[in-house]
């Protein structure tokens, strides 16, 4: 095959991968992604595939991650073409994930195992391991195709994509052993059929047992505001403080009243010491209200809040988050090397908060998260296991740094899977959108538009009987498989082709 038409090859997998995953929403795509790919390596040595593959990952990555090179123009202040060059250049050393699954993928062939099998362990490996400031799961493509879906509360998303890999190597045996002229394995594309259906079958299963549940469960009817402020209208306190009283009052005027009020990240800006017990008069609502707040302390040191106020002002718990955004609300190594606040002047200066307490409000428990710690499914572990089981899980964002591009759409995606772990309902309240409402089954039951002015209504189950799901229990257990089953079979002898 000619060096053109492997990069060719490679370039069509880095079209196709964001095509499937889920600002354009071509999930089916997701399926045969990598089988271009794997045509473009099939005969050559793990460096070389590596390097071929290398196209797939940094085309792929920046039609995903495009939107970093707006967001380093406009709220960075770089001119466009730094922006772009550093989106890309971040694109491209993301995308090395990409050549290492490649690479291993063609070792694993030089020791008798099939593409087919070797992608089912080495794609989770990788997604476990590589280093990525916004995770990246090929698996959340999938998160409007319920059904094959649910397996997560077993095996998280890691067990997906194991399930994406195998069919894709399946889909790349019957046309390489065309290419070949010989014949195809059957085993090959059967056991990934069986796969296929058993999960699927499963899924079917686990929605019809769910359903019950969730027609008997405590509807709790909330209200989530979403203002859609620009950045500039979010750094006047008073006046973004005064768009979400005003949109909270309006609707308080109506017939029946929600009874909860969910208003996104940073919504209130004024002054609030962490000592207060309670809200001025101003900032009360007529019912209870979950709102992101920055809280300082004596010395004007800001948290990142979540705040559970009663309608008598009362604050009755606090979140504060405890992941901060690397370069948005704080400078990492910053106590070693000070001089980096003199480069990154306009980065937050925030603290981390510590606790893991659930929130309280309208007689629920809620297991809190703020920004993209709901894309991270280990902090919502961490909480469970010290707080114990929720009745759902609420989030607030602010994705108004990304402008109006594919991020938020990714952003509810990936959050989607965190009802399917914990079998809770997810609250979403953000401020420029998307703001949605989501079943313990992953199901989106209603959604705003993205930067729109809107307040979303709806009802959520509440789910009180202490349960909890396999995936809670032991995490990322199926991902940990991936990565011993890497390393063992790089120590294996050579065998015949499986």
């Amino acid at each position: 095959m000619r060096y053109r038409t492997r990069l060719a090859l490679s370039l069509l997998s880095g079209l196709l991968e964001p095509l499937g995953f889920v600002g354009f929403g071509l999930f089916p795509l997701t399926w045969i992604v990598k089988v271009p790919v794997l045509l473009a390596v099939h005969d050559l040595p793990p460096r070389r595939a590596f390097l071929i593959a290398l196209v797939y990952g940094a085309v792929g990555y920046f039609g995903g991650y495009y939107w970093l090179g707006q967001t380093f123009s406009v709220f960075g202040g770089f001119s466009a073409f730094t922006a772009w060059s550093g989106a890309f250049l971040v694109c491209a050393c993301l995308g090395v994930s990409f050549g290492l699954m490649m690479a291993l993928t063609q070792f694993f062939r030089s020791r008798g195992i099939a593409p087919v099998w070797s992608l089912a362990f080495v794609n989770p490996a990788i997604e476990l391991l590589f280093p990525n400031l916004f995770p990246y799961n090929i698996s959340a493509s999938q998160y409007r195709f319920t059904a094959i879906t649910q397996i997560v509360e077993i095996t998280g998303l890691l067990g997906l994509t194991a399930l994406i890999a195998l069919v894709n190597g399946a889909v790349y045996e019957l046309i390489e052993s065309r290419y070949q002229r010989r014949p195809c394995l059957h085993r090959r594309w059967i056991i990934p059929l069986t796969s296929f259906v058993l999960v699927l079958g499963y899924g079917f299963t686990r929605l019809h047992q769910i359903e019950p549940q969730i027609a008997t469960a405590r509807q709790l009817s909330v209200a989530l505001i979403q203002p859609n402020l620009s950045l500039q209208t979010q750094k006047n306190a008073f006046e973004a403080f005064r768009e979400h009283h005003a949109m909270s009052w309006a609707l308080n005027q109506t017939a029946p009243r929600p009874e909860l009020i969910v208003w996104p990240e940073s919504a209130i800006t004024l002054p609030i010491r962490r000592d207060l017990t309670e809200v001025p008069k101003a900032m009360r609502q007529p019912v209870p209200l979950l709102a992101g707040a920055v809280t300082r302390t004596y010395d004007s040191r800001p948290f990142n809040s979540l705040l559970a106020i009663t309608p008598e002002g009362q604050i009755n718990s606090r979140y504060d988050k405890r992941s901060l955004l690397a370069f948005g609300e704080m400078i990492p190594f910053e106590k070693q090397f000070p001089w980096l606040r003199q480069w990154l002047p306009h980065t937050g200066n925030m603290l981390p908060g510590h606790s893991l307490d659930h929130l309280h409000a309208a007689g629920a428990t809620f297991l809190p998260t703020i920004c993209y710690e709901d894309i991270q499914p280990a902090r919502l572990r961490e909480i469970w296991q010290h707080s114990g089981p929720a009745h759902a899980i609420v989030n607030v964002t602010n994705d108004a740094w990304f402008g109006d591009t594919h991020e938020p759409r990714t952003h509810l995606a990936l959050a989607t899977f965190r009802a399917i772990e914990t079998r809770r309902a997810l609250i979403r309240s953000t401020t420029t959108g998307i703001s949605a409402l989501v079943d313990p089954a992953g199901r989106i039951t209603a959604q705003t538009g993205q930067h729109t002015r809107e307040t979303l209504t709806g009802s959520i189950p509440l789910i009180t009987d202490g349960s909890t799901t396999f995936y809670l229990r032991h995490g990322e257990w199926f991902g940990w498989l991936c990565v011993a089953l890497t390393v063992f079979g790089a120590f294996c002898p050579k065998k015949n082709v499986v």
